[in-house]
């Protein structure tokens, strides 16, 4: 009884966070693990670095669609006033244009996590400055509110993101991108670098490292890794790993696409371990997340 009750205060605090909303990812960049700070994508641009859309010709649409469970749920749930939710799905909806010279695009994202709700616009925009060289502007207004449990709360709040992007040669890419500089949701600001390297003809690695830089860099900081295999021309085979010293999740991930001339569908999976007391994940608990999304090429 006394484990009960000491796990029942522990989930009352831990959920009166925010921070129990992880950020959304595409099918993509959760068989990455989060990683692509400096890689081409079209309607990741929304969500991760918006200079990655300068790179683009023509549109895209695009639709994600996942769903986050337990994996080993603890038995000590069923004594918990507010138990894990049943049914965590999320899902996004990307339109992109990069017919003209200023690209970029909106994207419409809703999120159930935990009891808790989200939804969140997204503008960018992108450019060029140079042969080899891109920035972008991202804005954001996202709504949260926690409908229900003990402790109901709804707040809006606005954001910004500012990346850029350069290209050395045909097999190495950098990026930069800054999240929320004007603190407007504290625990959000973080400045994070990345590299894209084609190891082979076939073959890419990418890895991407960042922190809050509201708070010391050793204490408050982020590191992610991918592979990827691209078998025959069309097909694609990713794996990942994460550290996220700032919301307390580890983890790997993999996934699969097949992206054709006008279509593509993707397939992912990432699992994730909270690794702090003060957490609605329990000892030996994993988030599972299970995404699959659709492309359009125009």
């Amino acid at each position: 009884m006394k484990k009960v009750i000491i796990l029942a205060l522990l989930v009352l605090i831990s959920q009166s966070s925010w921070a129990q909303i992880r950020e959304f990812q595409t099918t993509r960049l959760i068989s990455t693990s989060g990683t692509g700070v400096a890689s081409v994508l079209s309607s990741e641009s929304a969500i991760l670095n918006p200079a990655g859309s300068a790179f683009f010709s023509g549109s895209t649409a695009s639709y994600t669609r996942y769903s986050t469970s337990l994996k080993k749920e603890n038995e000590l749930r069923d004594s918990i006033p507010d138990k894990f939710a049943k049914r965590n799905e999320s899902q996004g909806l990307f339109l992109s244009d990069h017919s003209d010279t200023l690209k970029g695009g909106v994207a419409y994202i809703t999120q159930g996590e935990n009891d808790f709700k989200r939804e969140r616009l997204v503008l960018h925009s992108s450019s060029m400055v140079g042969e080899k060289s891109s920035v972008g502007l991202s804005y954001r207004y996202t709504m949260d509110r926690r409908p229900s449990g003990t402790n109901p709360r709804h707040r809006t709040f606005h954001q910004a993101s500012i990346g850029t992007m350069h290209v050395i040669d045909d097999h190495t890419i950098l990026g930069l991108v800054i999240v929320d500089p004007t603190k407007s949701n504290p625990g959000d600001e973080r400045a994070t670098g990345g590299i894209q390297y084609e190891l082979a003809e076939r073959v890419s690695i990418l890895a991407d490292a960042g922190f809050q830089y509201t708070k010391a860099y050793n204490k408050a900081y982020v590191w992610s890794g991918s592979i990827q295999l691209k078998l025959f021309d069309d097909f694609f085979v990713r794996a990942g790993q994460f550290y996220d010293n700032v919301r307390k999740f580890k983890g790997n991930s993999w996934g699969v696409s097949w992206l054709g001339p006008r279509l593509g569908l993707e397939f992912a999976q990432k699992f994730s371990d909270q690794f702090t007391k003060n957490s609605y994940v329990y000892e030996k608990e994993s988030l599972v997340d299970t995404s699959l999304s659709a492309i359009i090429k125009f």
